[in-house]
């Protein structure tokens, strides 16, 4: 019983670990301009993302969309260059079942100095600078997780009076491997601030 309880705890200790380092991902910068009662606000710098157009589920079109999109960042590209991982990987609901996934590239690139993909579904795109309302939230995310995290974001905005601008997306910053607890997840929508 002792060593089984020791092996338990060997295998938490590792797996806190390995979701720890898994969370040190670069990230877009952004400057915190207010905290609210239930979200705050960003303002992000301009960044390049990489985006591709799937369908399914949450959980299926971040699947699908991640493989595409990985396989591009590990050399499915023109010069076969390996492109450092970020986070987060976003997802936007476009219509019905229609998504785009999307890595955001890491600083320095521009869009004459990235790599062409191979894959023709994806599409390298520049996002200006923009402001965002950013709810934070942990656990494993599905369709009903993130479709209530938008709705309570949408609510807080309307009754703060805040103009949005678009549709709210999804974004995870660590694998599905992580612990639940240490995962992080938001839901961003860019707003007139």
């Amino acid at each position: 019983m002792k060593t089984l309880l020791i092996i338990i705890a060997i295998f938490l200790l590792v797996w806190v670990a390995y979701g720890y380092l898994a969370s040190q991902s670069k990230e877009p910068k952004f400057a915190l301009l207010e905290k609210k009662d239930g979200y705050e606000i960003r303002e992000y710098a301009p960044y390049i993302e990489a985006r591709v157009r799937v369908s399914g589920t949450y959980r299926e079109a971040m699947t699908s969309g991640f493989r595409i999109l990985a396989e591009y960042i590990i050399g499915g590209n023109t010069t076969k260059q390996s492109i450092a991982m970020t986070a987060p990987v976003s997802e936007t609901v476009i219509e019905n079942n229609n998504r785009v996934v999307a890595f955001i590239m890491p600083e320095g690139y521009t869009l004459a100095t990235l790599p062409t993909p191979n894959d023709k579904r994806i599409e390298i795109v520049e996002v200006p600078a923009h402001m965002s309302a950013v709810v934070r939230y942990s656990g494993y995310n599905n369709n009903e997780k993130v479709a209530e995290m938008k709705a309570k974001l949408l609510e807080n905005l309307k009754r703060d009076g805040l103009m949005v601008v678009g549709v709210p997306r999804g974004a995870g910053y660590t694998p599905p491997s992580t612990p639940p607890f240490m995962m992080r997840n938001e839901v961003l929508m860019d707003i007139k601030y």
